[in-house]
């Protein structure tokens, strides 16, 4: 399977090469996967259910540890035929990386100023000050700017999801990573969080999108990746991937997904 190549020469963000990953039931999740994203591209990872689109992403923000293959952010080595890094190195390496999750992750009993200023005080180590107005200008950005004294409970999910993307924008991140960050809201909230996404395309944040908004991995991404059964099936430029598909499966995929 040819990697996607880009139609000019620009900064690597992501590379993945050769990713293996076997789950202690002995299922093996990812067989070989190698990818790569450059700055300032956005990146649809598409599939089923099962594809290992989600254990793909938790491998490349250190969630989960890849069993072999090499993984590198911001041209330093996370992992390299699968020995690891010292932890000093993944740490440093890991603040490049925001990952925004399906099911928000955000503390309930922290309000949402204090959801967003918490890691850049404790982590980046930022007066509480300074944290705090860049949480506010942060939520302002969200249309969230009346709710910094509420508690994730009082908040739509789609309100709650916009906080996540606050959260993680705070820590300042080379790139962006989205885990299916409409999957869990209700049809009439997924515009406002694609809404948000497609604003940070626009200003050329480099970003990783699993989702399952055909429509949105074909019209803002620039590149798409059609995963199924651990393998990575097609990729190439998006407007192809999802609107002109080459290989059986995925255009097998993309008639069973647009017929639901």
């Amino acid at each position: 399977m040819a990697e996607i190549i880009t139609d000019e020469k620009t900064d690597e963000i992501i590379s993945v090469r050769h990713v293996k990953k076997t789950f202690s039931d002995g299922v093996l999740v990812l067989k070989d996967i190698s990818f790569s994203v450059h700055k300032g591209e956005v990146l649809g990872i598409i599939g089923p259910s099962g594809s290992g689109k989600s254990t793909l992403l938790r491998c490349i923000t250190q969630l989960t540890t890849a069993d072999d293959g090499t993984i590198t952010i911001c041209g330093e080595d996370i992992v390299t035929d699968g020995v690891y890094a010292d932890k000093k190195t993944l740490r440093k390496i890991g603040l490049n990386l925001g990952l925004v999750f399906q099911n928000f992750n955000l503390f309930p009993h922290f309000s949402v100023l204090k959801n967003i200023t918490d890691a850049q005080i404790h982590v980046l180590g930022t007066p509480r000050e300074q944290a705090e107005a860049v949480a506010l200008q942060l939520l302002e950005r969200m249309g969230l700017q009346d709710k910094a004294k509420n508690y994730p409970c009082e908040l739509s999910g789609g309100q709650q999801q916009r906080v996540s993307i606050a959260r993680a924008l705070a820590l300042k991140p080379k790139v962006l990573l989205f885990d299916e960050p409409t999957s869990a809201l209700d049809p009439e909230l997924t515009g406002e969080i694609l809404a948000v996404i497609r604003s940070l395309a626009a200003e050329k944040m480099t970003m990783v999108v699993v989702t399952h908004e055909m429509s949105f991995a074909r019209d803002t991404s620039d590149y798409a990746l059609f995963m199924d059964g651990g393998v990575v099936v097609e990729q190439g430029k998006s407007a192809d991937v999802i609107g002109n598909p080459q290989m059986e499966r995925t255009k097998d995929f993309l008639r069973r997904f647009a017929a639901h």
